[in-house]
């Protein structure tokens, strides 16, 4: 894969092809569609902030699968880029962005 840019300096176009591998490009791109396993034996409790979105994958750019409310019981599974994996007491899985919660999220990585 390659990018081109181009670069204007001092009245003058240059053009600059940059060549990425594809695992470079890949790691771009948002890891959405995917799950964790429960490694925090944390216990059910409440720890929405707010209203929140489940997402099926640890960025902004992953798909909104479900939501929540501050009243649902979850349980942390573990956490990566900020976003925390979980369960509610409903079966609902996702990412929740760590600020969203009360104690910023597992502690635990994935």
């Amino acid at each position: 894969m390659s990018r081109t840019v181009r670069l204007l300096t001092a009245g003058a176009a240059l053009t600059l092809a940059v060549h990425m591998a594809p695992a470079a490009v890949a790691a771009e791109a948002a890891a959405c569609g995917v799950t964790a396993s429960n490694r925090d034996k944390s216990v059910y409790g409440q720890y929405f902030l707010r209203d929140v979105n489940l997402r099926n994958g640890p960025a902004w750019e992953c798909d909104i699968t479900n939501t929540a409310t501050p009243v649902n019981q979850v349980d942390y599974y573990c956490t990566t880029d900020g976003f925390t994996y979980l369960r509610t007491a409903s079966t609902k899985y996702g990412w929740v962005y760590n600020g969203y919660l009360k104690d910023g999220g597992s502690t635990i990585p994935c």
